[in-house]
């Protein structure tokens, strides 16, 4: 499913980098507007809204919000930013840019959309989309919003509590243009199953429009959002808000009528299909803090003196429980950064209602926002008190991570939906005969990887063959195996490509070489490696951090982060004038 591979040709920075450097550049500008600059002295509110200000700053400073909503570089990078440098716009940007904007661009045409394009397009209005609901979660083919025929257009209804939906970020009183997702029920009372209708949620003046009903939600404190419950008794939507993608047709009296048999099973896909691009931009997101949280944590090290004995004062880096596990995580995040990037890649050229696109995304969701909340996690913890303070960044990190995999559906329900899937598509592809492999044979790691991935997938056979409940549970644990598998291998085969830079070799090696490491009982039991093999590999592993650390600096550099930019007091040599710095600055403000 991976399509697209990085040109070798491409610098360690532009291997890690996606789109455009200048516009990258832009956008850290923007976002360091010190305008916008979060103290401890605000409120939350104050916060909510200081967000949305800072959201139409950024809108005035890229230009049209459908031209970036539709250029997936651009947008990706926004996200990315976004996530780095302004953790409260990322609720905002996933909802105004992708959902609603992306929706409306993309599934209905110019002359429907332009009325509300036109609005979003420089945020006198905010985008949101609203699909789950108390009742359904994020599985949105159960919800139970109602969108009725009512001779010339439609009427949303929430039938009862636990159809309302839950918790969109619309709380602050501004003009609101919503995405709906609804069940569509045709003039003969039919359930037409769930579609998309645009609306208008709250008016010039921020107030709830007619059959809008919204109440705020209480504090949540790891990121700050807006969040709601939104019902509807009768919201009137004008017939043109239908958001058909040019599927089917609804006449004069009601009656949907689909094109072909493939608009049909197209069009459940089609309506959500900007939740493919929203859920590869959230895992792009946590990447980029990822590796922000690894770029502060690990300068922090190579600074930060360790006090052991009278005479020995070695630096944090050098502390084996630091090294190991932030070099090891540093290893995981480039892996994925550069998996990631080539998913995105693909993506821009995709149908995104295809099957192949839409469990590549999956994958990558559940491969990268895991795996990125651990390394925040980790860098947090290594920075002892340091990583509690909003000042040096990697906490709020933490609220962004998980808000992201809170949204665009659980990473274990896509990951076990993405392996089923692979299963199926690898029935016939039979495992190598079993034998022992080499861990400093690079070419036969990928083979072990290979093997790894098939003989899983032949291993959840067993639990395909019916649809039985118990065998769908049954089949989860290895679906969600075959997922990391798979993703695993793709990510290793890239970095081979890319071998060609000494760092991407060394990262190479790390993230092979752990892996193995990690997942050593399970090769051992099923043959692929021995006692020795296993020896070996730590061994191994021992030298290949070492070769990451000796080239650990141009790794960090590649991330084209700024010590300047991201103004963390652990970031400074003096940390004492660092933080006395920061505290008079938030007196003063």
């Amino acid at each position: 499913m991976v399509t697209q591979m990085l040109r070798d040709s491409a610098s360690l920075a532009g291997l890690i980098r996606h789109g455009d450097r200048e516009f990258h550049q832009q956008l850290q500008r923007i976002l360091c507007n010190p305008d916008f600059a979060v103290t401890e002295r605000q409120s939350q509110e104050r916060r909510r809204q200081n967000a949305y200000d800072q959201l139409r700053d950024l809108v005035k400073g890229i230009g049209s919000t459908r031209a970036v909503a539709t250029d997936l570089p651009e947008l990706f990078a926004v996200f990315d930013w976004s996530a780095v440098l302004a953790t409260d716009l990322i609720p905002l940007i996933s909802g105004h840019y992708n959902l609603a904007s992306g929706s409306l661009a993309t599934l209905t045409d110019s002359d429907s959309a332009a009325p509300y394009l036109q609005d979003l397009d420089d945020a006198s209005s905010i985008g949101v989309m609203l699909l789950t609901e108390y009742g359904c979660g994020s599985n949105i083919g159960f919800m139970q919003t109602t969108a009725t025929w009512d001779g010339d257009g439609f009427v949303l209804d929430t039938p009862n509590p636990r159809a309302r939906k839950f918790m969109p970020s619309v709380g602050i009183p501004v003009a609101r243009v919503c995405v709906i997702g609804a069940r569509f029920i045709d003039a003969a009372g039919v359930d037409q199953g769930v579609h998309l209708f645009t609306a208008r949620l709250r008016d010039a003046n921020g107030e709830p429009c007619a059959g809008v009903r919204i109440t705020q939600l209480d504090h949540q404190p790891l990121v700050i959002m807006d969040n709601s419950v939104i019902s509807f008794d009768g919201l009137r939507v004008e017939r043109s808000a239908w958001l058909s993608n040019d599927l089917a047709t609804i006449d004069e009296r009601g009656v949907l009528t689909w094109r072909d048999e493939n608009s049909r099973r197209r069009g459940f896909s089609s309506a959500i299909s900007q939740l493919t691009v929203g859920r590869l931009a959230l895992s792009s997101c946590l990447n980029a803090t990822a590796r922000a949280a690894l770029y502060i944590a690990l300068r922090y090290a190579a600074k930060r003196v360790v006090p052991l004995t009278p005479v020995d004062t070695p630096l944090m880096v050098d502390i084996p429980h630091v090294r190991d596990t932030l070099l090891t995580d540093l290893a995981g995040t480039v892996a994925r950064t550069v998996y990631g990037n080539a998913i995105k890649t693909s993506l821009a050229g995709s149908d995104l209602t295809d099957r192949d696109t839409v469990v590549s995304v999956m994958l990558a969701k559940h491969f990268i926002q895991l795996h990125a909340l651990e390394t925040v996690t980790h860098c947090r913890i290594k920075m002892g008190a340091q990583g509690m303070f909003s000042a040096n960044r990697v906490a709020d990190y933490l609220g962004v991570c998980h808000a992201a995999i809170t949204g665009e559906g659980d990473c274990h329900v896509l990951g076990s939906v993405a392996g089923r899937v692979l299963a199926r598509q690898l029935a016939g592809t039979l495992p190598p005969a079993v034998r022992v492999h080499d861990p400093a044979d690079p070419d036969d790691r990928v083979r072990l990887l290979r093997a790894r991935t098939l003989t899983i997938a032949q291993e959840a056979q067993q639990h395909l063959a019916t649809p039985a409940l118990a065998d769908r549970l049954a089949v989860i644990p290895d679906a969600l195996d075959l997922a990391e598998a798979y993703c695993t291998e793709a990510a290793l085969r890239l970095l081979d490509e890319q071998a060609g830079h000494p760092e991407i070799a060394a990262v190479r090696d790390v993230f092979a070489l752990h892996h193995m490491l990690d997942q050593a009982t399970w090769y051992l039991t099923h043959g692929l490696l021995d006692i020795a093999a296993v020896e070996a590999a730590k061994q191994q592993l021992r030298y290949a951090i070492d070769s990451l650390a000796d080239n650990l600096s141009a790794v960090l550099d590649a991330f084209e982060l700024d010590d300047e930019i991201l103004g963390a007091p652990v970031l400074s040599d003096d940390l004492p004038a660092a933080w006395d710095s920061r505290c008079e600055s938030s007196q003063r403000h």
